[in-house]
């Protein structure tokens, strides 16, 4: 649960639902999160993007 979240705040900066508006230097593990959110097709970002508000909704943090 910890790594989905961690998942869900990195990638609400791409959907504007960022956890903090300060901005950071970001991880390594984050870094490669880009690379590989950059590598996806058009259609499989918007299933995630999709799929990371799903999440973000039903999470009770």
């Amino acid at each position: 649960m910890e790594k989905a979240q961690g998942i869900i705040g990195f990638l609400g900066v791409f959907s504007g639902l960022s956890l903090s508006r300060r901005s950071r230097r970001l991880s390594s593990e984050e870094v490669k999160l880009v690379e590989q959110y950059r590598q996806l097709s058009e259609s499989d970002r918007i299933a995630m993007r999709y799929l990371v508000d799903a999440m973000h909704r039903v999470s009770r943090f």
